[in-house]
């Protein structure tokens, strides 16, 4: 059963929505962490579902619950920071929209990765994907540069086919080229920037380098915990 706990009164209306999901390149996760920081983003809301398993987000010694909704003045972001069980997405993101849409949001904006063999360092390309002309006509007059062709996959994709079944035109994503098993922090980088310029919000790049270090350090501190606990076990298997 998917459900959304309000923690505090919540004000979302008329508020750009970023959805991001934890996947390609960690760009969801980087995208969330710097706004939440850069942004002085609130807590409000923790969603529920079946769809993941018994687990929490370890922060400064305290359990965060793994998927948050955030706002702030301008706003609003929802971050999942584990993986959603694929058979059960589509139901979750329906949920997720609903919420979006009786909240009166402005717009829904799934952000992501753009899986590419090639590690594009920093020339990743950011590009906007729509599912109306509508969207791609505003995005024009934003300058955000559209995908033409290609293969997409995964939440940005069925977020999009929700919010077209449901005739709410907008909807678009953000995605960026990445290398799919590394952390991306230029190409989400290049979404932000984008953000910044759609959004009207100020992007300091320099506040995003000091969050991309704080990212990096957590990210080498559970690598090298996984590191200790694999070795602890060979380590047994020869005693």
């Amino acid at each position: 059963m998917e459900s959304i706990e309000e923690l505090k009164k919540t004000n979302l209306k008329n508020k750009p929505l970023i959805q991001s999901f934890s996947g390609s390149g960690a760009i969801g996760t980087i995208i969330s962490t710097f706004l939440i920081k850069a942004l002085k983003m609130e807590q409000i809301a923790v969603v529920r579902s079946k769809s993941i398993p018994p687990v929490a987000i370890i922060k400064d010694g305290k359990i965060e619950h793994p998927i948050r909704i955030f706002e702030s003045d301008d706003l609003a972001l929802m971050s999942c920071e584990i993986p959603i069980s694929y058979g059960n997405t589509q139901n979750f993101l329906r949920m997720l929209v609903n919420y979006y849409l009786k909240k009166g949001v402005s717009y829904i904006v799934p952000v992501g990765g753009l899986p590419i063999i090639k590690d594009p360092a920093d020339n990743a390309k950011c590009f906007a994907i729509a599912a109306n002309e509508e969207m791609i006509t505003f995005l024009d007059g934003k300058k955000v540069p559209i995908l033409d062709e290609g293969i997409v996959y995964g939440t940005a994709v069925e977020t999009l086919e929700v919010c077209d079944s449901k005739g709410f035109k907008k909807c678009f994503s953000l995605l960026a080229e990445c290398d799919p098993n590394v952390a991306s922090y230029s190409s989400a980088k290049k979404i932000i920037m984008e953000l910044s310029k759609i959004f009207g919000f100020y992007f300091d790049e320099k506040q995003f380098d000091e969050v991309s270090s704080i990212i990096q350090q957590r990210i080498d501190e559970s690598t090298k915990i996984v590191l200790e606990e694999a070795m602890d076990k060979t380590r047994e298997s020869h005693l």
